[in-house]
């Protein structure tokens, strides 16, 4: 609804019928914006009443105005449309007024509606920039440091373990029927290294040799196929068998660390171990890896890694 800014006619002049000139006012700049819009409307004397019924605002708001109680006005679009109503009202001018109330009460709000490319906008796309190239030479340093590292070269002792796993899978690769043929023999690793081979006093007359713990109260128990009997064949085979009770990881290597036989073995399974001299065995768990000698049992392994001396 427009607002009605021509209810004030000007009073005609006692005696005359001639209507008498309304007086020229000016907001005095040394005053509130508020106490001055008071000061203008006093002078021409009007009431609040009437600058309310002539705007449509309210009294109290008016009151809070020119008191400067911003608390007391509404939200800021619509405080600053009832100043613009009144300077209207009273004949000012309206544009200024407005601006002169937001110069004396400023609102954060104020800085959402400035134009898009201003010059205090310049410093935020500058540091955008700035940003930006500080992610690049991150980016540049972090590759240049990532292929120095790729370039180089492996530790020893890294270089060792890929070398066993290499030797792992080759042997893994090849069915279990006897003797494996490996290009180069690879150096054993320093926790492969077979201690000094004990002779139990049950050794048969094959000449195996290992440290199993044995029951001379039982009979010994003979071997019993439980499931799949990997490695040699029963001709090139020895008179040992390793069977797993439990499911457990078994690794036998020959001289200088070449691995022969590599594999976890289900409960049941077993490995026939193949005639060759100097061969070790290590275990993921003594106590469920059961060794037989000319298919009678001599005990469960003691220890996680023996040797296996095989007599000719």
């Amino acid at each position: 609804m427009p607002l009605d800014t021509g209810a004030f006619a000007d009073k005609a002049d006692a005696g005359h019928g001639a209507p008498a000139a309304r007086p020229k006012i000016v907001l005095d700049p040394n005053m509130p914006i508020g106490a001055a819009l008071r000061t203008a409307r006093q002078t021409l004397g009007l009431s609040l009443l009437e600058i309310s019924e002539s705007t449509r605002v309210r009294e109290r708001h008016l009151t809070a105005i020119e008191a400067g109680q911003i608390d007391q006005l509404p939200s800021r679009p619509f405080t600053i449309g009832y100043v613009r109503a009144y300077a209207k009202t009273l004949g000012l001018d309206a544009d200024a007024t407005a601006a002169r109330y937001r110069a004396e009460f400023p609102s954060p709000d104020d800085e959402l509606h400035t134009p898009v490319g201003v010059q205090h906008n310049k410093p935020a796309r500058s540091k955008l920039w700035m940003a930006l190239g500080g992610v690049a030479v991150i980016a540049i340093v972090g590759w240049n440091v990532a292929v120095h590292v790729m370039d180089r070269p492996a530790p020893p002792a890294l270089a060792v373990a890929s070398a066993h796993a290499m030797a792992v899978a080759h042997a893994n690769s090849v069915q279990n029927n006897g003797p494996f043929t490996v290009d180069t023999p690879l150096p054993a690793p320093p926790e492969a290294t077979a201690p000094a081979p004990y002779v139990t006093p049950t050794a048969n007359t094959a000449g195996a040799a290992a440290t199993v713990s044995t029951n001379a109260s039982e009979p010994p128990r003979p071997f019993v196929a439980q499931g799949t009997i990997y490695g040699a064949t029963a001709g090139a085979a020895s008179p040992l068998i390793i069977q797993a009770e439990k499911s457990i990881s078994l690794e036998i290597r020959g001289p200088g660390g070449v691995v022969y036989f590599a594999r976890q073995l289900a409960a049941g399974e077993a490995y026939r171990v193949p005639a060759l001299p100097g061969l070790t065995a290590q275990v993921s768990n003594p106590a469920d890896a059961e060794l037989y000698v000319g298919g009678l049992s001599k005990g469960p392994f003691t220890q996680d890694q023996m040797p296996l001396n095989i007599g000719g």
